[in-house]
C-alpha cells in the first residue's frame, strides 16, 4: 500500500483499528483527488503485504462498504480497539 501523507494526494476520513487476541487491523477511507474517488484499505498489520484496497466513486459507497466490514469483523470476534476521523481522534 502507498503511504501517502501529503494533503495534495488526499485526504483520511476515517480510521478504525480492530483487535482479536493479539492480532491488529486496520479498515480506513482515504479521498483519492486525482481521480475523485475514495479507495477503502483493509490492512491486517501483522501482515501489511495482505492488504486489500477496494475504490468507490462515492464517499457513501465507500462508508457503507466499511459499516458492512466492521460489521463482519465484530460478528468474527473482533473489537474495536480506537478510531479516528477527519476533525476528531479518539480512543475506544
Amino acid at each position: 500500500m502507498k503511504n501517502r501523507h501529503s494533503k495534495a494526494e488526499g485526504a483520511q476520513l476515517v480510521r478504525w483499528e480492530f483487535a482479536r487476541a493479539h492480532q491488529h487491523l486496520m479498515c480506513a477511507i482515504r479521498s483519492t483527488p486525482a481521480d475523485s474517488s475514495f479507495e477503502l484499505a483493509i490492512v491486517p498489520l501483522w501482515d501489511v503485504g495482505r492488504a486489500a484496497i477496494e475504490t468507490f466513486s462515492t464517499a457513501t459507497a465507500a462508508l457503507r462498504r466499511h459499516a458492512a466490514v466492521a460489521a463482519d469483523l465484530r460478528d468474527a470476534g473482533w473489537t474495536v480497539a480506537s478510531y479516528t476521523s477527519q476533525a476528531n481522534p479518539k480512543a475506544a
